[in-house]
């Protein structure tokens, strides 16, 4: 579930649910929320590998080489 990659990407980049809500400047509760119901968009999923420093692509199945990656500048007209 996206949840549960979500909450492993969290733990794997050392951040923690609060530090990231904080940096997204919502309410600890809502972030966890967000997660728990698996609410992510795209734009969030891109504001949250900004956030720990990673990348959102897709992958070729064989090789595993990032054959697109999305970046803020993907979302920026829709802010």
């Amino acid at each position: 579930m996206i949840k549960d990659k979500i909450k492993a990407l969290i733990t794997i980049t050392g951040h923690s649910q609060a530090e990231l809500a904080d940096k997204k400047k919502v309410s600890r509760q809502q972030f966890n929320l967000k997660i728990t119901r698996n609410a992510f968009r795209i734009n969030d999923l891109i504001e949250l590998a900004e956030l720990t420093d990673t990348t959102l692509a897709f992958n070729d199945k064989e090789t595993g080489k990032a054959l697109i990656e999305f970046d803020k500048e993907d979302i920026a007209d829709k802010e």
